[in-house]
């Protein structure tokens, strides 16, 4: 599909690798998650600095454009990702990060600018901004792209400073749903998962998944009704398993089909990380 360059419209996925109910798939293998893979290898929640966390470590080299949009490669891999500092941003004070990952087809510095940070926001964004890269133009894989979401978030914990209590994914189409794999199985660091037209993927494990997670973390969700990839059926249910599993969502549904939009971002998604936090 082709990418709308306006800025309120994101990509629409190709429809390879989208969930349409139970049997969620790995976006771009199309492999179905299976039960050792989502369930059982809950990681051990670490002891936790009191506080906002630890201050960073690393100076960071930056070449804003005129948007104020930065690239950055990880210390580790050389992963790259886009970046956008808080409005007025004051070295030496904790913020909280939104972590974008982008659906099908789309990339992450066109995800980070009508999504993460949308045209809207520029001037009065309160939190760090990052997109993660490394499937530009393509899906995400849900086996081997978790640990590029984890290597981005430890990457600017080094270099600004991140509240560590405040950590939100936020990901439309193959993004939340990765979004949501990566959030449920490593609950104890992040915030919350911010969802734009997706759904989980983890099919027949989903209730063990969510009996797992190491804390019951904020789930704010999007949807369209006419979502042809998501469907409104399949958004519901998602929905009403994570309140059955004890976790506070905040859910709203729209008009529309599967194509993203930046007000679902800033009238509803984007406001609700000031209300998460984690433990």
């Amino acid at each position: 599909d082709t990418l709308d360059d306006s800025a309120r419209v994101g990509a629409a996925d190709s429809g390879s690798g989208t969930s349409t109910g139970d049997g969620g798939t790995k976006p771009g293998t199309g492999d179905a998650a299976t039960g050792s893979d989502a369930a059982t290898d809950a990681p051990t929640i670490p002891t936790r600095p009191t506080g906002p966390g630890e201050p960073p470590t690393r100076t960071a080299t930056i070449n804003a454009n005129a948007q104020g949009f930065f690239e950055l490669q990880t210390a580790a891999s050389g992963l790259s990702y886009t970046a956008r500092l808080p409005a007025g941003y004051v070295t030496g004070t904790p913020y909280p990060l939104v972590v974008g990952l982008h659906g099908c087809g789309d990339s992450a510095a066109h995800f980070a600018t009508w999504a993460v940070v949308p045209w809207a926001s520029l001037d009065t964004q309160p939190y760090l901004a990052v997109s993660v890269g490394g499937r530009d133009g393509g899906c995400w894989d849900l086996g081997q792209d978790e640990a590029k979401v984890l290597e981005v978030v430890d990457d600017v914990r080094q270099m600004f400073f991140v509240h560590q209590k405040k950590v939100t994914l936020a990901g439309y189409s193959s993004g939340g749903m990765l979004a949501y794999y990566t959030g449920l199985r490593n609950a104890y660091r992040f915030a919350g998962i911010l969802i734009e037209n997706s759904g989980m993927p983890f099919g027949d494990q989903t209730d063990a998944v969510l009996a797992a997670a190491e804390w019951k973390l904020n789930v704010a969700a999007s949807v369209h009704i006419q979502d042809g990839n998501f469907t409104i059926g399949s958004t519901r249910g998602d929905r009403d398993r994570l309140l059955g599993a004890g976790f506070p969502v905040q859910y709203r549904e729209l008009d529309g089909g599967h194509d993203g939009d930046s007000i679902d971002w800033t009238d509803f998604l984007l406001p609700k990380i000031a209300g998460f936090e984690a433990p």
